[in-house]
């Protein structure tokens, strides 16, 4: 029987996701697209970020979300933020920690053991490259946690394969995405290919190496347009590149963009050369705009791509590999890649809807209370 402090009252069943910052990015939107699903949930959501606020932030607000900037330092280990967190949830006594990402599940399960939090929920958002210390550190925080949440088959894996969670803690819940609701209206043009990439610049998205592919590929066929949508550490270096190599009527860098679909709904092909990922949010959203997609074959791409059918796996992103691919495609010819657009978005619609990531989350924290499984 479910303790009477546990009752599903919403007013005392809050659940607290304890983010690292909540400006933009992958884990920012994520909890967008939670706050923005939560008509049917029996419980009261509250986001909490370690460090500082900004875009995210203010777009959470604006969906009437309860949201706390705790401006506190995110760098592991901090034992003020540890000690804050303590009393922020002393203070606000909610029923579940749920933490995603490595910095959040340090502090956050810490604390949320300290203050004899119910259920205390990890997730891990990517594949890190953990040494001997990091793994032995990451054992013992998640052995305090009731489950641990990876966002990819190949992420739960590794959390099981390297022994940081064992198997019975492990559990499986692919991230939500908002796919767009039409893709007929996206713009086909005739006399141009337009490649599309979303994402953080930064060396791990790899957009160098597709800028480089790029320039290889605009040589053997002119009528080709590539659009940046996003910013970071590396807009300079491929501004540097674009104008060295005479490529500014080719390649657009729009910076961050609250709305991508918008800018990939104008594009023939997506493609996301990652070094690694977790998931990949961008490129679920790009098949959703009724994209074909050329991708790494890191985190969830192998989960989410049929090579040859709805995009093309790569095994390493490298600027020779990502012109083969792209030449490929535009062999193809229009009206094959529009069939492989259509088949990419009937392969990723029902899959990652919101409203079954809000559920299925929620049984994980049901299935924890009735385990009656406080540490």
């Amino acid at each position: 029987m479910t303790p009477m402090h546990l009752s599903l009252d919403r007013h005392v069943s809050v659940v607290i996701h304890l983010i690292t910052t909540l400006d933009f990015g992958g884990v920012e939107k994520h909890m967008e697209v939670i706050a923005s699903s939560l008509d049917k949930s029996s419980f009261e959501h509250i986001f909490v970020a370690i460090g500082a606020g900004g875009a995210t932030e203010e777009r959470l607000k604006a969906l009437g979300a309860r949201v706390y900037c705790l401006n506190l330092p995110t760098r592991i280990p901090s034992i003020s933020s540890i000690s804050a967190l303590f009393s922020f949830f002393r203070e606000h006594k909610p029923w579940v920690v749920h933490a995603h990402g490595a910095e959040a599940n340090f502090h956050g399960l810490i604390a949320a053991w300290l203050a004899r939090v119910p259920v205390r929920i990890g997730e891990e958002i990517g594949i890190p490259s953990h040494g001997l210390k990091a793994k032995f550190i990451f054992r013992h925080v998640y052995g305090i946690s009731h489950r641990v949440v990876g966002i990819s088959r190949s992420v739960t894996n590794w959390l099981v394969d390297s022994g940081e969670v064992p198997s019975s803690k492990a559990t499986l819940i692919y991230n939500p995405v908002v796919l767009p609701s039409d893709h007929s209206f996206r713009e086909i043009h005739k006399n141009v290919f337009r490649i599309g990439f979303v994402g953080r610049l930064e060396p791990v998205k790899n957009p160098v190496a597709l800028l480089d592919a790029f320039e290889t590929l605009i040589k053997k066929y002119p009528n080709c347009e590539l659009w940046f949508v996003g910013d970071g550490s590396l807009r300079q270096e491929l501004e540097r590149k674009i104008e060295r190599h005479g490529l500014g009527r080719h390649v657009r860098l729009w910076g961050y963009q609250s709305k991508p679909e918008d800018f990939l709904f104008q594009c023939d092909i997506y493609v996301q050369p990652s070094v690694s990922e977790g998931f990949g949010l961008a490129l679920v959203e790009a098949m959703g705009c009724g994209l074909p997609v050329i991708a790494t074959a890191v985190g969830g791409a192998p989960e989410i791509i049929h090579h040859g059918k709805t995009g093309w796996l790569l095994p390493v992103a490298t600027a020779e590999s990502i012109e083969a691919s792209l030449i490929e495609a535009l062999q193809l010819g229009s009206d094959k890649l529009e069939v492989m657009g259509r088949d990419a978005r009937e392969s990723v619609v029902g899959r990652f809807e919101p409203a079954r990531y809000v559920a299925e989350i929620e049984d994980i924290y049901r299935l924890v209370d009735a385990e009656n499984g406080a540490l």
